[in-house]
């Protein structure tokens, strides 16, 4: 007979959610340790993935992001924590 266990829906990535979430995380781990950063793409990278793994990042690292490109050749992007999202927290306090 097959066991069922209960799990912590957060815990579970499947399918295209599993890579995308994996992919992600390096996205949240910078993020988390830096209020700026700049993301060089390399050859193969798809500079509309990397920007929306970027929107997606802050949301797991409970932040708020902004970003834009450095250039026209988008080869390389720059990000920010937003002001706004630093105060919330603050006023947490």
């Amino acid at each position: 007979m097959a066991r069922f266990t209960k799990l912590d829906p957060s815990a579970v990535h499947v399918g295209r959610g599993r890579a995308a979430f994996e992919a992600r995380q390096q996205f949240v781990e910078a993020i988390r340790s830096s209020d700026t950063g700049r993301i060089d793409l390399e050859r193969g990278d798809r500079p509309g993935a990397v920007k929306r793994l970027l929107q997606e990042a802050p949301t797991e690292a409970g932040t708020k992001v902004r970003s834009s490109w450095e250039d026209s050749t988008q080869k390389t992007l720059l990000w920010k924590k937003t002001k706004r999202s630093a105060g919330k927290s603050e006023q947490a306090r």
